[in-house]
């Protein structure tokens, strides 16, 4: 799970910083600059790569949660943390899911993910 996390987490970080690389490496950019030409997120070959992490990040998040769920340590307020992140989960695995997602989107569902990711790990932290 740990591993899972690092390698989604560095393909974001790549696919984050992949542009401003480009940008900095640029002669003399003048002062007013006009629309810079930088690729576009969907040219980077390890887009799918990383909805595909993501996903099996997500799935792997709803199994993990699921699981706390029906284990019986949660005490009373952990139960309903765990009952409102699941939707979450689950959510961001069903837009993961589909065929097409866009660069944005992805941007913003990573994000989401790794929120919740965070919690998750300190909600299990205190479980055990």
């Amino acid at each position: 799970m740990t591993q899972r996390l690092l390698i989604a987490l560095s393909l974001l970080t790549v696919l984050l910083t992949a542009p401003f690389a480009a940008l900095a490496q640029m002669p003399s950019v003048p002062s007013v600059p006009s629309v810079p030409s930088v690729p576009s997120t969907g040219s980077v070959p390890t887009g799918m790569l990383s909805k595909d992490a993501l996903l099996d990040q997500a799935k792997g998040m709803v199994s993990d949660l699921t699981s706390m769920k029906s284990s019986g340590k949660l005490d009373a307020a952990q139960t309903k943390q765990v009952d409102g992140m699941l939707p979450k989960a689950q959510s961001l695995t069903k837009e993961l899911e589909k065929p097409q997602v866009p660069p944005s989107k992805l941007t913003q569902l990573a994000s989401s993910l790794s929120d919740l990711q965070k919690q998750l790990t300190t909600l299990k932290s205190l479980v055990k």
